[in-house]
């Protein structure tokens, strides 16, 4: 899958996430994720696989030309689900706090 600025764009609106934070999740520069994203940039191969595996790492899931209803973007998990996994996550306490190994 090829990365389009407006797949970028609408990935990073349905993650939540600043131009910023993407930036400092990707590594890369944000004044190169902005060019990209407004069209006035074209970044190479890598830059393109660097923001895709940053967002998708983020819960962006990217939809194939081939999928029903064709290319896009969709969130891996719902905001309720989000919300049940973060509490998950917390409960127990800090990491090694138990006897259990």
């Amino acid at each position: 899958m090829n990365l389009t600025p407006e797949l970028c764009h609408a990935a990073r609106i349905l993650a939540r996430i600043d131009r910023a934070r993407l930036a400092a999740e990707s590594g890369l520069a944000e004044d190169r994720i902005a060019a990209f994203e407004e069209g006035t940039g074209e970044p190479g191969d890598s830059m393109r696989e660097k923001l895709q595996t940053t967002l998708e790492a983020l819960g962006v899931v990217f939809l194939p030309e081939e999928a029903e209803g064709g290319i896009g973007v969709r969130l891996k998990f719902t905001e309720s689900e989000t919300r049940r996994i973060l509490n998950w996550e917390g409960e127990g306490g800090r990491a090694n706090e138990d006897d259990v190994v």
